[in-house]
């Protein structure tokens, strides 16, 4: 745990070093403080073993998350995004002149 609370105070700082070099727009700091986080984060879950799915599962991505939020809601991700797209074909078909 000793190693957790390192990696995730490094983490800490490399997100205020990266606030600051995104306000300054500093490319070289800002690249600097991005692999500073990730160097981190893979520090901390390697600590807390969250490597592989045999090692205590992968961490989900945010369209997994979003999916999930919708199923537990009662709402379906997909079928918003099928409506979306029917609407812009719609609209892409009204659009197009007839002849």
């Amino acid at each position: 745990t000793k190693d957790m609370f390192k990696a995730a105070d490094d983490f800490e700082k490399a997100q205020k070093a990266l606030a600051k070099a995104v306000k300054k727009r500093d490319q070289t700091a800002s690249s600097r403080a991005l692999e500073d986080l990730s160097t981190s984060l893979q520090t901390y879950r390697a600590a807390a073993k969250l490597n592989g799915p045999d090692a205590g599962g992968d961490i989900p991505s945010v369209d997994e998350i979003r999916r999930s939020a919708c199923r537990v809601q009662g709402r379906s991700f997909e079928q918003k995004v099928r409506d979306r797209d029917a609407r812009l074909k719609a609209a892409a078909a009204s659009a197009v002149p007839a002849e």
